[in-house]
């Protein structure tokens, strides 16, 4: 369509044409009110009239424009003109992995390991967080992999850039999951070279047919080819009937994890696609090359501080109790309970302040990429012992040669943030870029000192890249949690080189975290002696709201089945989950003999003696923000971590609700309605929900879910970098 070149589409004036693919023509153009390039997909002309593609090219659009992740492409704008569907996205310089890899790969070179971990951890992040939403892509290949970064071209014969992203883009295939409309089968739809089994039979497909692919991808880098090339009618027997040879010169334990990853059935696949990724990362050594290896997670957004009271989830009829306040310091009578009301944010220039200095999500990365992103985002306010924060974003500390009530103000130079790694809170991070360059001939080393301030652990020497921004990142190769054992942070300064591996004691950065809240963000994140296996409350819901959104996609499976057994099953699975051993609605609900319930029985809902897991994460995170000397972070994740959980509570009793209105009646004529609310209750008590339409889910009321609750748990035990000479963090 050259007669697109030069014209105003919308508020895009398009300039110049970039590629064709199989549904439509991509343009590059300039927003004329933003005033930076973008990128316009124009659905081909001699398709527009065909309702399958034009509801494929529609759905991409509402789809891909409700997610926000860094390794997805970014969707600004749909609309037609003249009849012409078209999408206004992002514009990233750079080729397609696909573009990238011919050359390469016919000279007979690949992609190093650690750049396909890096490559294969973003890919992995952004499926994952589309399937935690309920969507499928279903059209996972190198050409819908865009290779982009924002410092250098990406020259096809040089080696990839460190700072290099790989952004999946191109949604055009993408599946609800729980959308009722496309569960035909009969369809087949995507790529035949990196189509799953049950995607190239044609049948059912879920998020695993996501994984397969990658897991294609991930062949092609290491073997230089795919494992299936002929025509597509045979390239499809072939995905279904055969197994894709060994690539020669891998290690025994890659080729293992290659053929889970490419298993026939999809049960026998990895169930995410991060845990391919941490696979692959063990098999060629790189997690035990703790210094080495950079992992990504999700991505969030910038949260502003609600420091409001929230109002207690409404009892049940049948008995189990809702969320309650826990007694604080200043609540009155032991045993006692303020009032909780609902109320609007305070709007004092305070917590607007507050809110100009938040948070955003750590994104840890290789090399210059993981640094900028988390620099930009990081703002911790954990303090140590003798230095104080203001709202207004310095620090001061008591100097030892002064009087207890003189203060020199400080500035911080970073942060530090325990992080999920190959195992929970096994991995930290430091970045910054106001930390002095050290002098010539020393460096700076990085220590993770113990509660008793007696043993301590190196986690390596910070890095600086050339625009002298500072990072380190660490996995402990034993998969401990860090937070669990280490409540400080020291910075010294050593000789460069150095042969001594005991620190210098020469302390130019130190930091420990309060002891009266870190115990409580212990119990969220590291343990609880109250839980079976002694979980934290946050990782119990965390595991139990995961296993809930499974149920219930399971429970849906059933009913479009028409396996009544099976529903009542899954119904049963999901309510004994939910309520615990110890509520009067823990039972056999289909009378097949047996309590089912797959979870440890401790359930979401305060039931008997045990709070749950919600109450129980509600209860830590208030104790942590209302704890003597609780940090700035611990104020305001905290409260976070708390609204999140009201949510959750609300939410879940609604879908107890639902779930014995499921099993009790089976010929409800609107039983079809209250198995499709109930599906998406539990995606939405994992999820959360974007209540405003901001397209964000925010951890305000009425939007974040068990996800954003174990984010802003994790941001409760941030540390505050601030230079204290000389003097250790007293514990």
């Amino acid at each position: 369509m050259p007669e697109w070149i030069g014209k105003t589409i919308g508020k895009v004036r398009i300039e110049k044409f970039l590629a064709r693919g199989g549904m439509a023509e991509v343009y590059l153009g300039t927003h004329i009110m933003l005033a930076r390039p973008v990128a316009v997909k124009v659905l081909h002309s001699f398709i527009e009239e065909e309702p399958i593609p034009l509801g494929r090219f529609e759905r991409e659009a509402k789809v891909a424009a409700a997610m926000r992740h860094p390794n997805i492409v970014q969707i600004h704008d749909f609309a037609t003109i003249d009849g012409h569907p078209y999408i206004v996205m992002e514009y990233l310089k750079g080729p397609t992995l696909a573009t990238y890899l011919r050359p390469l790969h016919q000279h007979k070179n690949r992609i190093p390991h650690p750049q396909v971990a890096r490559l294969l951890n973003g890919l992995a992040a952004a499926l994952d967080y589309a399937h935690e939403r309920g969507v499928i892509h279903r059209d996972v290949k190198p050409d819908n992999i865009l290779l982009h970064n924002k410092t250098d071209e990406i020259p096809l014969d040089k080696t990839l850039p460190e700072d290099v992203e790989a952004v999946l883009t191109d949604f055009g295939l993408v599946r609800l999951v729980d959308t009722g409309t496309h569960t035909t089968s009969g369809i087949i739809s995507g790529t035949p070279a990196y189509m799953s089994p049950e995607q190239a039979l044609g049948d059912k497909i879920d998020y695993r047919t996501d994984i397969y692919s990658l897991g294609i991808v991930l062949y092609e880098l290491l073997a230089g080819h795919v494992p299936f090339k002929a025509d597509n009618r045979a390239v499809l027997h072939m995905q279904i009937h055969d197994t894709p040879l060994p690539i020669p010169g891998i290690q025994p334990s890659l080729q293992k994890v290659m053929d889970r990853a490419l298993a026939k059935k999809p049960e026998d696949r990895y169930q995410t696609a991060q845990a391919l990724a941490s696979d692959y990362m063990n098999a060629v050594g790189m997690v035990a090359e703790a210094n080495t290896s950079r992992m990504l997670v999700a991505s969030s957004r910038v949260m502003a501080p609600t420091l409001a009271q929230l109002p207690q989830a409404e009892a049940s009829e049948r008995g189990d109790q809702p969320l309650e306040m826990p007694p604080s310091p200043s609540a009155g009578a032991q045993g006692s309970s303020p009032t909780l009301s609902r109320s609007q944010p305070p709007t004092s220039a305070r917590v607007r302040l507050v809110a100009l200095i938040g948070i955003g999500l750590l994104v840890v990365g290789f090399g210059a990429w993981g640094i900028s992103r988390f620099s930009a985002s990081l703002r911790p306010t954990a303090v140590p012992t003798q230095i104080s924060q203001p709202t207004d974003g310095s620090a001061q500390v008591h100097a030892t040669d002064q009087s207890p009530t003189e203060t020199v103000a400080i500035t911080p130079v970073g942060g530090l943030r325990f992080q999920d790694g190959t195992a929970p809170a096994d991995a930290v991070t430091i970045s910054t870029d106001t930390l002095p360059l050290p002098a010539a001939g020393s460096q700076y080393e990085a220590w993770l000192i113990a509660d008793d301030a007696k043993r301590r652990i190196s986690i390596g020497v910070i890095s600086f890249d050339a625009a002298n921004k500072a990072w380190l990142t660490f996995v402990d190769s034993e998969g401990q949690n860090l937070l669990g054992k280490y409540s400080a942070m020291e910075i010294t300064v050593e000789p460069s080189p150095d042969s001594n591996p005991n620190s210098s004691n020469n302390i130019a950065y130190a930091v420990r975290l309060p002891e009266d809240g870190l115990i409580h963000v212990r119990n969220l994140l590291f343990s609880s002696g109250a839980t079976p296996n002694q979980i934290g409350f946050i990782r119990g819901l965390d595991t139990d709201t995961q296993l809930l959104s499974e149920l219930g996609k399971s429970l849906l499976t059933a009913f479009e089945s028409g396996n009544e057994p099976e529903v009542s099953l899954q119904a049963e699975n999901m309510l004994n989950l939910i309520v615990g051993s110890h509520s009067k609605d823990y039972k056999d609900w289909n009378g097949n003999g047996s309590i089912d319930d797959p979870g440890d029985g401790y359930g979401l809902l305060l039931n008997g003696e045990n709070p749950g897991y919600i109450q129980g994460t509600f209860t830590h995170a208030d104790l942590a923000l209302t704890s003597p000397n609780a940090t700035q972070n611990m104020l305001t994740y905290g409260d976070y971590v708390r609204i999140s959980a009201i949510n959750v509570s609300d939410w879940t009793v609604q879908l107890r609700s639902q779930l014995i209105e499921i099993i009790g009646n089976s010929t409800n004529p609107d039983r079809e309605v209250l198995i499709r609310q109930a599906v998406s209750i539990a995606n939405q008590i994992r999820v959360g929900f974007d209540e405003d339409g901001n397209e964000r889910v925010e951890p305000i009321p009425g939007e974040g879910g068990a996800l954003t609750a174990y984010e802003h748990a994790y941001y409760m035990a941030d540390m505050l970098i601030v230079p204290v000479a000389n003097q250790a963090p007293t514990p």
